[in-house]
């Protein structure tokens, strides 16, 4: 045995058992010992560029990767021409291309490895539809949604035909995505529907099938399909995962924000308060989705009449977004239409002025909110309209707002030392 017939196969055995780093090496001393020896303009040398290629591609070295497929590319065209082999190399590169963000050559490169692969396999061939598949997802990237479809389509046609099921559900989630992006749900919801049934003896992929079809529905404004879906889903992700796993988490979010969008808020409060405490009990009280629940919780308590149990909550959340000073600004604003509500305007002014001041003055954020706030305060019949313009008039006088915000600096100060 020669020593690069022992490289190739020492390469191959490398590979085979995922051992990819040593794999690349092997494959440089192999490409060195093709060029010693002047082996340019052969097929064992244009092959084995290829395998090296796939090497790199596995490791994620995408820059090393795409020029070993351009130049096996290349080797192969000189040898035999535009073939299914050189297809395949191209059909390498344009895929590492679509991952460092060259979308575009790489949709024109793909077109061509699709135009090889019809002409010499046929129409209804696997390879053929892996192109097409990849060829959809490509244009995708690049905003071209009606040509993504009708190559996603014609992908469809081939699986199904070859009865390749898991292939087949990807090309159905691909096209429903496609008519998702393009607001044609209820399309969407069709295809994904064909998607969850034939996932049926998967349970993981049967569990994301139906996740998938529960949020086309809500689009299709098919809460009630929806929130069967979503429950199902959450039963058997709780049999298999657990209650404190990310997927129920998620799912458990999406449903109780499905039951506020139906106006069934008691059921909406208990499902956010059950994320609440799974979220509390994985990572703590710090987290941003952690301050998410308790504003959502304080909308709802709001909305069920409970105006105390609604400010404490978003209070709360304030002491944990407040370095976002745009979110901050949001959630005063709910915070003084409660107090209003309440008949408190003196609290709403202490809100008010929180809110500007920890805004910045030169922000877009800072003009809506006195906009907004201006409107708000400026409504006829309402008390201390006269004060919430003194206050913005005094917004540079610290001595005059002083009380206000060492009210809300304390708040603050008390929150760190907990």
């Amino acid at each position: 045995m020669n020593k690069i017939s022992y490289l190739r196969r020492l390469q191959a055995e490398q590979f085979n058992n995922n051992e990819f780093e040593e794999a690349a090496e092997t494959g440089e001393v192999l490409l060195r010992e093709h060029w010693h020896n002047r082996n340019f303009g052969t097929m064992g040398y244009a092959n084995d560029l290829y395998n090296v290629a796939l090497v790199y591609d596995e490791l994620g070295e995408l820059e090393r990767a795409a020029e070993l497929y351009s130049d096996s590319a290349r080797q192969i065209v000189r040898i035999e021409g535009e073939t299914v082999n050189f297809a395949t190399r191209v059909f390498g590169l344009a895929t590492v291309l679509s991952q460092l963000g060259a979308s575009e050559p790489a949709y024109f490169m793909l077109r061509q490895a699709a135009s090889i692969r019809r002409k010499e396999l046929g129409n209804r061939n696997a390879l053929y539809a892996d192109t097409l598949y990849n060829l959809a997802n490509v244009a995708m990237e690049i905003g071209r949604e009606r040509d993504a479809l009708r190559y996603h389509l014609d992908a469809l046609k081939i699986r199904e035909r070859e009865n390749n099921t898991k292939d087949t559900i990807s090309s159905l989630h691909s096209v429903a995505f496609v008519y998702e992006n393009i607001e044609e749900y209820e399309k969407a919801a069709s295809y994904a529907q064909t998607a969850m049934k034939l996932s049926a003896n998967d349970e993981i992929a049967f569990a994301g099938a139906c996740n998938y079809l529960a949020g086309l529905y809500e689009n299709c404004n098919k809460f009630e399909e929806a929130l069967e879906l979503y429950e199902l889903v959450l039963e058997a992700t709780l049999e298999h995962v657990g209650r404190e796993h990310s997927t129920y988490l998620n799912i458990a979010f999406r449903r109780a924000n499905l039951l506020a969008r139906m106006n069934r808020r008691r059921e909406a409060l208990e499902s956010h308060e059950e994320v609440r405490d799974i979220f509390k009990n994985i990572v703590g009280t710090k987290h941003i989705f952690y301050a998410n629940c308790l504003r959502n919780m304080a909308f709802l308590n709001k909305d069920l009449g409970d105006a105390d149990t609604a400010e404490s909550l978003m209070l709360e959340s304030i002491k944990i977004r407040r370095m976002a000073s745009d979110a901050i600004s949001g959630d005063i604003v709910f915070l003084i239409n409660l107090y209003l509500h309440d008949n408190k305007p003196d609290k709403a002014l202490e809100a008010l002025i929180y809110a500007l001041m920890c805004t910045d003055s030169t922000s877009e954020n800072f003009a809506q909110l006195l906009k907004v706030l201006a409107a708000t305060f400026s409504q006829p019949g309402l008390p201390n309209t006269a004060a919430f313009i003194d206050a913005i008039k005094d917004l540079d006088d610290r001595n005059k707002l002083r009380p206000i915000i060492n009210k809300w600096t304390n708040w603050e100060a008390e929150e760190e030392s907990e």
